[in-house]
């Protein structure tokens, strides 16, 4: 057992929710995971982490508290984005298995007991819930997943076509990631990254029980552009062969200069030569782009600064926090 957390003997079982504006329905998936809990597990606590919402969504989980003894709770100070809001969960969970899920029930409560049962089975350190239909989703959501994906896809090489958050996680797992040095995080690109034994566990994406999806197209971009520089060195290596390329074109212009020279052409190529200067001007413009995210990668890194910042705690009693 870590430092980190207490002497007492662990719960089975923590269930880690990030939540960000979900006031409307965060009760009634309460609710719901309560009883899917109940029916499986006798020794368990949900950490719900509040990642500063500006709607009433703390105000409900500590009025459901009174009712859920098992409930903690973190606010953060201001909205840190969901891949902090579950580390805190996990820097927290005490559970000798760890659920992360979202609070807007498309992660089905309903499939935590089979989760439970897989890795209780053994020899599974990981179980991954993998999307098989998605037609609770609307259009835009599908078309977000989609170009999230193929962006991971095609810079990174992994294929998250069905993928979520939505796992549970063995505590040697737990600690392996509390023990990566990095602050900028993709939880699950790392999850897989480990290579601990995983298996999956299908489920249809279920219509969110209020309101509408959080996540737009421009902010699953940031996303997309954090994950692939925090995981892959892949888009370095695609610039080194657009390079390569600029030095073959350069190459077929210099023959191309050298035979008008000597065919006596006096103008030859100006819109080629228009074309690949355009090209390789924006290219180069791209890659100093994509060396500046690397870069602000590293300059996250070596700042040091705290993942989140915590305004309040809900049932937490330990006095190392």
């Amino acid at each position: 057992m870590s430092p980190d957390h207490p002497t007492t003997a662990a719960p089975e079982l923590s269930v880690v929710v990030p939540a960000f504006n979900e006031a409307a329905g965060i009760v009634a998936f309460l609710e719901r995971l309560l009883g899917s809990l109940h029916a499986c597990c006798s020794d368990f606590e949900i950490w719900l982490v509040d990642d500063g919402s500006r709607d009433a969504t703390w105000e409900q989980v500590r009025a459901a508290q009174e009712r859920i003894p098992q409930l903690r709770g973190l606010r953060f100070t201001r909205n840190f984005g969901k891949e902090a809001a579950i580390l805190a969960g996990l820097r927290h969970a005490q559970g000798r298995a760890v659920i992360v899920m979202d609070a807007d029930g498309q992660h089905p409560p309903s499939l935590v007991p089979q989760m439970l049962e897989l890795w209780r089975a053994g020899p599974a350190q990981i179980v991954a819930a993998q999307k098989i239909a998605r037609d609770g989703d609307g259009w835009k959501a599908r078309f977000n997943a989609w170009f999230f994906n193929g962006l991971m896809r095609i810079l990174t090489g992994l294929d998250l076509s069905g993928a979520s958050d939505f796992r549970l996680l063995d505590r040697r797992v737990v600690d392996a990631l509390l023990a990566f040095p990095e602050k900028v995080r993709f939880f699950r690109g790392m999850t897989v990254w480990t290579g601990f034994v995983t298996k999956q566990l299908g489920f249809e994406v279920a219509p969110r029980i209020a309101g509408s999806t959080q996540w737009s197209t421009a902010q699953l971009t940031r996303l997309a552009v954090t994950a692939i520089t925090a995981y892959s060195a892949k888009p370095l290596g695609m610039i080194f062969r657009l390079g390569l390329l600029g030095m073959v074109a350069a190459g077929l212009l210099l023959v191309q200069a050298l035979y008008s020279w000597y065919s006596g052409i006096a103008v030859s190529g100006w819109t080629s030569l228009t074309v690949v200067v355009l090209f390789f001007g924006s290219a180069t413009l791209l890659s100093l782009g994509v060396l500046g995210a690397y870069l602000a990668q590293i300059f996250d890194e070596i700042k040091r600064r705290p993942e989140f910042l915590v305004l309040e705690r809900l049932n937490d009693q330990r006095d190392d926090r």
